[in-house]
């Protein structure tokens, strides 16, 4: 559901139209992000800017909005950025090569690349750039976890925000499972997943069970899990948040593999204002269960 860009740092370098032009279509709500390629790609942004604009206002605006572009525009990228000696373009090709982005664009396409866009010729119109910020997903645990696999691959904590969640139903713990996973293969050090759901009169010693019956088996090591209990009337919505993003879920975050319920379900993306609010409210509370 999301796509990420390898994005030349020259393209962004020519004036401060087309840098704004170019980081105004990015954006985890937009569904789409610039990767970090390489880890100093701000850097190349700014050199490169600098030996086009020097002396100019529009450098100065340049690097005061290179300074604000948030996590859900620019994500880390997890590769590592082959040889400084190389071309951008040599070094995005390469890595492309082992760990595909859903596109690079470039100033130019010497070698006629089929997922090389042109920065010229780009809009909206290329379906290789079309991205969506919501969609119509079949209710498989699968499909729920995809919608924010991109996220989940970069993300050191995680909110699984759902009023009913409850780890000892299949159709809550398939999907539990697949985040745990791609949170031990993430790379990151210190992971947390937090289980946000309802107070909603369950006895404690039977909600503990809930829980104790369940995490320490599936919970893989060095991803600590931590579960909090809400007011029944505070919960309505559903959602996965990570701290570079997040999507709402109309439906649940339990899937229907079973056919026992609506078989399928409308996800949005969050525009980083609504992402920090609902940050901010699952955030901050004592935890019912903790397991390390």
């Amino acid at each position: 559901m999301i796509k990420e860009f390898a994005l030349e740092p020259d393209v962004l370098a020519t004036s401060f139209r087309d840098f704004s032009y170019f980081i105004e279509k990015f954006g985890v709500a937009q569904g789409r992000v610039i990767s970090r390629f390489p880890k100093d790609w701000k850097k190349m942004v700014y050199q490169a800017a600098q030996a086009n604009l020097r002396g100019t206002r529009e450098l100065s605006r340049i690097e005061i909005r290179l300074k604000e572009i948030k996590d859900d525009v620019l994500l880390e990228s997890r590769r590592p950025g082959g040889d400084g000696a190389q071309p951008w373009q040599s070094r995005a090709l390469a890595e492309h090569a082992s760990l595909p982005f859903s596109g690079i664009i470039a100033l130019d396409n010497p070698t006629a690349h089929p997922d090389v866009m042109i920065s010229v010729d780009l809009d909206g119109a290329d379906p290789r750039f079309q991205a969506f910020g919501q969609r119509h997903i079949n209710r498989t645990s699968n499909e729920i976890v995809d919608c924010v696999g991109l996220l989940l691959d970069r993300a050191k904590t995680v909110k699984l925000i759902d009023p009913h969640f409850n780890p000892t139903r299949a159709r809550w713990r398939r999907m539990l499972g697949l985040v745990l996973a791609r949170l031990k293969n993430n790379g990151q050090a210190g992971v947390t997943l937090e289980i946000h759901r309802s107070d909603d009169g369950t006895l404690p010693a039977n909600m503990q069970s809930y829980f104790d019956s369940t995490i320490p088996n599936i919970r893989p090591a060095g991803v600590s899990v931590q579960v909090f209990l809400h007011p029944l009337a505070a919960m309505h919505n559903r959602f996965i948040l990570t701290n570079v993003g997040g999507a709402s879920y109309h439906t649940g975050l339990d899937d229907n593999e079973d056919g026992n319920s609506t078989p399928t379900d409308l996800v949005s993306l969050l525009s980083a204002d609504t992402f920090s609010t609902e940050w901010a409210t699952h955030s901050g509370h004592a935890a019912f269960r903790i397991y390390l």
